[in-house]
């Protein structure tokens, strides 16, 4: 296996919550990254002194920026520009790697040595639930690579899965600061406009946790999920998506606004057909 050096980025406002489940599982890893890079983007609860209390348990290095609230876009560019080494990371606060996480990364990477982006396949789990590590090993290594279709009907990366090259990230330009969501969608479509092909391990390595807290749950589901609308028109568009697959984002839209409870039921209707 190659050795490469890691920077992990994490952004977070208001998440002490699950801080700790979040960056313990970053410093479980069986290739331990070489630093941590975490911005706290305005928050006021006591996400800051969980931080710092953090920091001293890690057995890497762990860098703290502190802002007033520069939005997500701006924060993730942030947490880049403070790193120091070639290939990155991102977790988001609520998310977890199973322990294996980087180490299949690293060992795609020695696979496909033009690689410039590796992505894992995700597990979910809802509110304080925990992903189920023994996956991890009940599976066997395998890779697919990723382009333009792969993402028509979903956006099948998880932002928590991602690991990049530095020079993938300057040659698409970061984060588009000009938006508040999703802003990791805009990133993968420029990506894909200028050839670059991304790889999955398709083992469930990162866990996606949905709770009470996320935008989407507290009283705005709505206008995010009117904000996903155009946001997969517009990528299905600069995709050159072929002209059916654009009734799927209203299909999606709706579907997406009904109550999670009754969602959740409906899929494990469709799971026991299955």
């Amino acid at each position: 296996m190659n050795q490469i050096d890691i920077s992990v980025i994490m952004t977070v406002k208001n998440g002490s919550k699950y801080l700790e489940s979040s960056l313990s599982s970053v410093f479980s890893q069986t290739y331990l990254p070489k630093e941590v890079v975490v911005v706290n983007d305005g928050s006021d609860d006591d996400t800051w002194e969980v931080l710092k209390k953090l920091r001293h348990m890690a057995p890497v290095q762990v860098q703290l920026v502190d802002t007033q609230g520069v939005g997500r876009a701006r924060a993730l560019n942030l947490a880049v520009n403070h790193t120091r080494y070639s290939w990155l990371a991102n977790i988001d606060a609520d998310d977890q790697w199973l322990p294996e996480k980087l180490a299949q990364q690293v060992a795609t990477i020695s696979l496909f040595p033009n690689v410039e982006l590796v992505v894992t396949a995700s597990q979910i789990v809802y509110g304080e639930g925990e992903g189920e590590g023994e996956l991890v090993i009940s599976r066997g290594f395998s890779v697919t690579p990723m382009g333009c279709d792969s993402f028509y009907v979903n956006n099948p990366i998880n932002h928590s899965s991602i690991l990049f090259s530095r020079r993938f990230f300057d040659e698409v330009g970061g984060y588009d600061e000009a938006l508040f969501r999703q802003v990791d969608i805009d990133l993968w479509v420029r990506a894909l406009r200028k050839g670059f092909i991304f790889y999955q391990v398709d083992l469930p390595l990162t866990v996606k946790r949905l709770h009470e807290g996320q935008s989407f749950e507290v009283g705005n589901r709505l206008s995010y999920t009117f904000n996903s609308l155009k946001i997969s028109l517009k990528k299905l568009r600069q995709l050159k998506a072929p002209f059916y697959y654009f009734p799927i984002a209203f299909v999606k839209f709706f579907y997406n606004n009904i109550p999670r409870s009754i969602r959740r039921r409906l899929k494990r209707v469709s799971l026991w057909k299955l």
